[in-house]
């Protein structure tokens, strides 16, 4: 189960988000990306794979297969949790910091807390989105840090600006039913 949860976990804070935006203002940059990444999270809470395969990164899509192979092993994650009684609750998307310009691209990063039913209570989970336009802040793509640090990141995505705020991995958090 932790290992299909840490699965799971990582295809969905993995991902993308495809956004309509004004390239012109920081602060519209910001409510965007805030807008965006929490459409994100609605998908993924009605299991909407088919929709949420849109916003996923193109090279997590690359390394998992491609699009059919990602959305399959979301689905049967999904029907694993169902039946051993877990399921998304809740997403909660916090304020973007500082957008930064890295080339041809915009970045920025903002925490994520994921709210999940797991057998016997609640399980909180905290997170830092990296949010990356390379068309000027129309679209914006989101990779969960999933407790990695700047200079891991780095490693898959070389382009990263160092000075992005990625806050330190908490351990989940436990709630007792």
């Amino acid at each position: 189960m932790k290992r299909f949860l840490i699965i799971i976990m990582s295809i969905f804070l993995s991902t993308i988000n495809f956004a309509q935006n004004k390239p012109d203002k920081s602060v519209t940059h910001k409510s965007s990306i805030k807008s965006q990444a929490e459409k994100m999270g609605s998908l993924l809470l009605k299991n909407d794979f088919e929709g949420f395969i849109k916003y996923t990164y193109p090279k997590v899509v690359e390394k998992l297969g491609g699009k059919k192979k990602m959305i399959a092993i979301m689905q049967n994650g999904s029907r694993q949790m169902e039946s051993e009684g877990s399921k998304f609750l809740n997403v909660t998307i916090g304020n973007p910091g500082k957008i930064l310009t890295v080339g041809s691209e915009l970045q920025s990063s903002l925490p994520q807390t994921i709210e999940m039913q797991v057998s016997g209570g609640k399980l909180i989970t905290k997170s830092t989105l990296i949010a990356i336009s390379s068309d000027k802040g129309v679209n914006w793509y989101f990779i969960d840090t999933s407790g990695k640090d700047i200079h891991q990141m780095r490693k898959l995505l070389p382009n990263l600006s160092t000075q992005l705020l990625i806050v330190k991995a908490e351990k989940p958090t436990f709630y007792k039913a």
